[in-house]
C-alpha cells in the first residue's frame, strides 16, 4: 500500500506541477461527493423524509438515490461529445461549481413530499454533472501525465478523493448519531468545500492543450461520435463483448439492488440507527477500499478481463452472503465483517469496471467500448434498485417482516453473474 503513496522519480516537472494543482481540489470535491454518494445519500433521504409520504414512495426514492451513481452513466457519451474540441479547465470549473451548488440546495429542501421530490431530482442532477466531470477529467489526465506514470499520479488523487468521501460519510454518520446540529448544515459545508475546490482548480492547466484541441477539431468528420446506433453495432459485431456485457448486466444489477434494499431493511426491520447504517454501508467500504486496490491491480495484470472477473466476481458473492446472513440473523458483528468483504469486492470491481473493456476493443475504439459499458451501467442503475425495492414492498404486503428475504434476489443475481464469468472463461480457453 505504501508504494502507492511514494512519489518516486518524477517523470517530468510538468506532471508534478499538474499533480500539485489537482490533489487539493479533488480532495475538497470528495467531501462534497460524500453527501450524495450511494448509500450515504440513501440513508440521509430515508432518515430526513421518513414521514414525507407513504413508505413505498420514500423507499422508491431511496432506490433511485442509491442507484444514481450508476444511472448517471447513461449520459456519459453526451458529455464526451459536448467536451470534444472545447477548452477543458473552464468547463471543469463550471461543472464543479454547479455540482457543489446542487449539493448545497439539498439543505433547503422542505421535509415534505415536494421536498423529497426536489431532493431526489437534485441528487440525480448532481450525479449527472459528476459523470460529466469524470468524463472530461479523463482527457485532462491523459494529457498531463506520461503513460508510464499515469497510474501512480491518478491513483494518489483517487485515493485522496476516496478518503475524503469516506470522511464526509463519517461526519454524516456522527451527525445523525449525536444530533449536535441539523443535518442540513452538512450540505452547506459540502457545498462550501466543493466551491473551494472549484476555485482552486482554476489554477490547473492542460499540457499542450492547443495541440489536443487542434487534433479534436481536425477529427470532426473523421471520428464518429459515440451514439446508441454505435452501441448496437458494437454489440452485434463483437460476440465476446456482447456476452461479457450480458453477464455484467446480471452481476452488476444484483450489486445495485443490494444497497437500496439494505438501507430500507436496516431501517425498517433491524431498526439500526442511521449513523450505524452509513458506517456499515459507506464509511467502512470507502475507507478500507484503498487497502485492497494494489492486490487486485496485480491480479488484473495477470491476464484477460474474463480471467480476472471469473475470480474477482466471487468476492462479491461472499460479501453478499455474509451481509444476507448477518441481516437475517440480526447479528451486527457479522454485518461489520460483511462491510469489509464488500470493500474487498468493490476494490476489484472498480478496477475491472474502469479498464476491462480495453481487452475487447481494437486500437482506437477503446472510448467507444467504454461508451457501451457506461451506458449499459446506467440502464441497470435505472432498473436494478427500483426493482429490488418493489420486490421488498411486495413481500411486505404479503406478510410483514418477509421483506428482508428480498435480499435473495441480489444474491442470486451476483451468483449467476459470477458463474457466467466462469463459464465464459472456460469457453474462451477452449477457443485458444
Amino acid at each position: 500500500m505504501a508504494a502507492w503513496f511514494r512519489r518516486g522519480p518524477p517523470e517530468s516537472l510538468s506532471a508534478e506541477a499538474a499533480f500539485r494543482r489537482e490533489i487539493a481540489p479533488w480532495a475538497l470535491l470528495g467531501l462534497t461527493l460524500g453527501l450524495v454518494e450511494g448509500a450515504t445519500a440513501a440513508v440521509l433521504i430515508k432518515k430526513t423524509f421518513a414521514g414525507a409520504g407513504s413508505p413505498w414512495i420514500v423507499n422508491l426514492a431511496v432506490a433511485f438515490v442509491s442507484g444514481a451513481p450508476a444511472l448517471s452513466n447513461v449520459v456519459s457519451f453526451v458529455w464526451a461529445n459536448l467536451a470534444h474540441g472545447r477548452a477543458r479547465i473552464g468547463l471543469m470549473v463550471a461543472l464543479q461549481a454547479a455540482f457543489a451548488i446542487l449539493v448545497g440546495l439539498l439543505g433547503v429542501a422542505p421535509r415534505a413530499l415536494g421536498g423529497l421530490a426536489f431532493a431526489v431530482a437534485s441528487i440525480l442532477t448532481a450525479r449527472v454533472i459528476w459523470t460529466g466531470l469524470l468524463t472530461v477529467r479523463a482527457a485532462v489526465w491523459s494529457a498531463n501525465y506520461p503513460r508510464g506514470a499515469i497510474g501512480r499520479y491518478t491513483g494518489r488523487i483517487v485515493i485522496a478523493s476516496s478518503l475524503a468521501v469516506a470522511g464526509a460519510a463519517a461526519l454524516a454518520a456522527w451527525t445523525l448519531s449525536h444530533g449536535r446540529f441539523d443535518s442540513r448544515w452538512l450540505y452547506a459545508a459540502g457545498a462550501a468545500a466543493g466551491l473551494a475546490g472549484a476555485w482552486l482548480y482554476r489554477a490547473a492547466r492542460v499540457r499542450r492543450e492547443f495541440a489536443l484541441l487542434a487534433e479534436e477539431n481536425a477529427a470532426v468528420g473523421r471520428t464518429e461520435p459515440f451514439s446508441l446506433g454505435m452501441l448496437f453495432e458494437i454489440l452485434r459485431k463483437d460476440p465476446h463483448f456482447r456476452e461479457y456485457m450480458f453477464w455484467m448486466g446480471i452481476y452488476g444489477g444484483g450489486n445495485l439492488m443490494l444497497t437500496s434494499q439494505l438501507v430500507v431493511i436496516f431501517s425498517e426491520q433491524l431498526h439500526l440507527a442511521a449513523g450505524l447504517q452509513i458506517a456499515l454501508l459507506s464509511v467502512v467500504p470507502l475507507a478500507t477500499l484503498p487497502l485492497f486496490v494494489p492486490f487486485w491491480a496485480r491480479l488484473f495484470d495477470d491476464g484477460h478481463i474474463v480471467e480476472y472477473r471469473a475470480r474477482q466476481g466471487w468476492s462479491l458473492v461472499f460479501a453478499v452472503v455474509t451481509l444476507c446472513v448477518g441481516t437475517w440473523a440480526h447479528w451486527v458483528p457479522l454485518l461489520w465483517i460483511g462491510a469489509v468483504l464488500l470493500a474487498i469486492a468493490y476494490a476489484g470491481a472498480n478496477l475491472g469496471w474502469n479498464l476491462g473493456h480495453n481487452d475487447f476493443a481494437s486500437v482506437g475504439r477503446a472510448q467507444h467500448y467504454m461508451g457501451v459499458h457506461v451506458t449499459l451501467t446506467g440502464v441497470r442503475g435505472a432498473i436494478g434498485p427500483p426493482a429490488g425495492i418493489l420486490i421488498y414492498q411486495w413481500l411486505e404486503s404479503l406478510e410483514p417482516g418477509a421483506g428482508m428475504y428480498s435480499l435473495v434476489l441480489p444474491l442470486v443475481f451476483v451468483t449467476v453473474g459470477a458463474l457466467g464469468f466462469s463459464h465464459m472463461r472456460r469457453v474462451m480457453r477452449a477457443e485458444q
